[in-house]
């Protein structure tokens, strides 16, 4: 028998079948209102990240030591046709889209494979599919992945890429090869590789007598001080209170994701110089009024209505701000700024394809045909020109038109930022979600002045090492 606790609560699970009733308990149960962030908003996203945990812990107790030995093999639906159900989150446009675009025109070139797309958080729901010894062939699911590698979920494409002309070290950007990697094992190749870039509106740029974007953190401050005196209720920034938009900037001034590192580490360190500069200049830029925080739609519909002069956002959100605008002024683009280091620091995030355990080596290499034809260059592109994200690849970068990138800065931004050797894939450390929330939270609490820079650096440590530590809240 074994226990989640929620609130004091003990919530019991067993092999023979309560565990999901107990999850589904703890899940309904009312979240701890202690956290810091906006009106407790930050809770849920810790507790999820625990139950998670708790899922994927216990999945090779509940299914046994192999899953191939007791999951059961999907169904094929046509003779001589390998059916491969690709679990992914996005819908809508522009790249929901553009996924079932591409997922078609694969279906067409390939007579025997046949790959169909069901919309759901795979991040999320994947433990529950494993557990229930019915995961799907193929999923896209996000940077945390270690607790998958841990329990033993996951394949390791290494085997399938050997000999790949596409799949390889030498073809990918190093950012996007080292994202997913677990002691040289690769369990995730990155689907879409977003970067943080900024987007503005050139038209008051011009106005305010700005003539390129900036390059440092310095002109970023000037530049916001002149646009701010065109005034007309006209803010100069719009930011997001977001770990990946946060961590950047902290890089830049000589901050680390971890201590010491950027990659591997069981503790943080963010009451540093590079800390108290970074969380500083964003409080005072708040403090003069030259910067809100607000989120992605809000962001782009405030710089659409020209109440914004420039807005924090990743290349998954260009396209979307380009709609939002709709031609009424020109769209300029440019990497977060280099800080006291003299390099602009930046993070890949993005969706990753695994491969559950539990199917037949058919199964496998159907996934993998999939994979491997989504890398080659002509579907890099069509991915870029479509969605806004860079291609994962050199050989993607090198096939895009010059005439599409003379007329999206936001996608020479993005692919400046993914080709950066400054540039590093976020931690996998089973931990470091959490670490992210108390960033978050603690973030928007000294810029908004709720608390002292002194005051928030020393508690986020002190939260973000008890997290790193095994420790928790809950």
């Amino acid at each position: 028998m074994t226990k989640l606790k929620s609130n004091g609560k003990l919530l019991n699970y067993s092999k023979s079948g309560n565990f999901f009733q107990a999850v589904k308990s703890y899940m309904k149960a009312p979240l701890n209102p202690g956290g810091k962030g906006h009106s407790g908003r930050r809770g849920h996203r810790g507790s999820l990240g625990l139950v998670l945990a708790a899922a994927v812990s216990i999945i090779l107790a509940v299914a046994g030591p192999s899953f191939a030995d007791s999951a059961p093999v999907a169904k094929v639906k046509h003779v001589n046709v390998q059916d491969v159900v690709l679990w992914e989150s996005h819908n809508g446009p522009p790249v929901g889209t553009e996924m079932s675009v591409l997922v078609a025109k694969f279906d067409a070139t390939h007579k025997n494979i046949h790959v169909s797309i069901n919309v759901t958080k795979a991040s999320t729901k994947l433990a529950a599919a494993l557990a229930a010894g019915d995961p799907p062939i193929l999923a896209e699911i996000s940077h945390y992945d270690g607790l998958y590698v841990k329990a033993g979920a996951l394949v390791s494409w290494n085997s399938f890429m050997k000999g790949s002309s596409d799949v390889n070290q030498n073809n990918f950007l190093p950012s996007v090869w080292k994202n997913g990697e677990v002691n040289g094992q690769h369990y995730r190749l990155q689907a879409n590789a977003k970067f943080s870039i900024v987007d503005y509106n050139k038209k008051l740029f011009a106005k305010a007598g700005i003539t390129s974007p900036p390059a440092t953190w310095s002109q970023l401050a000037t530049d916001a001080a002149k646009l701010k005196k065109l005034g007309k209720g006209i803010i100069p920034i719009g930011w997001k209170d977001s770990s990946s938009h946060i961590l950047p900037a902290f890089a830049s001034n000589g901050g680390t994701w971890l201590k010491g590192s950027m990659s591997v580490g069981n503790a943080v360190d963010f009451n540093t110089p590079a800390g108290v500069k970074t969380f500083s200049y964003f409080r005072n830029l708040y403090a003069r009024g030259e910067l809100i925080l607000a989120h992605g739609t809000t962001l782009r519909e405030d710089l659409a209505a020209g109440k914004l002069a420039m807005i924090d956002g990743t290349s998954a959100g260009y396209q979307k701000t380009l709609t939002a605008v709709g031609g009424k002024f020109p769209v300029g683009a440019f990497v977060e700024p280099a800080g006291s280091t003299g390099h602009a620091y930046n993070m890949t995030q993005g969706l990753g394809f695994v491969l559950p355990r539990g199917h037949t080596h058919a199964q496998d290499e159907a996934a993998w045909t999939f994979v491997q034809w989504w890398f080659e260059p002509a579907q890099q592109v069509a991915w870029a020109k479509a969605t806004g994200y860079p291609p994962e690849t050199r050989g993607g970068i090198a096939a895009m038109p010059a005439s599409f990138l003379a007329s999206h800065p936001g996608e020479v931004a993005t692919i400046r930022a993914a080709s950066s050797p400054y540039t590093y894939p976020r931690p996998v450390s089973d931990s470091y979600k959490e670490v992210q929330s108390s960033l978050d939270a603690t973030f928007y609490d000294i810029v908004t002045g709720k608390e002292t820079v002194s005051a928030g650096l020393s508690s986020l440590d002190k939260s973000g090492n008890s997290y790193m530590s095994g420790a928790s809240k809950l």
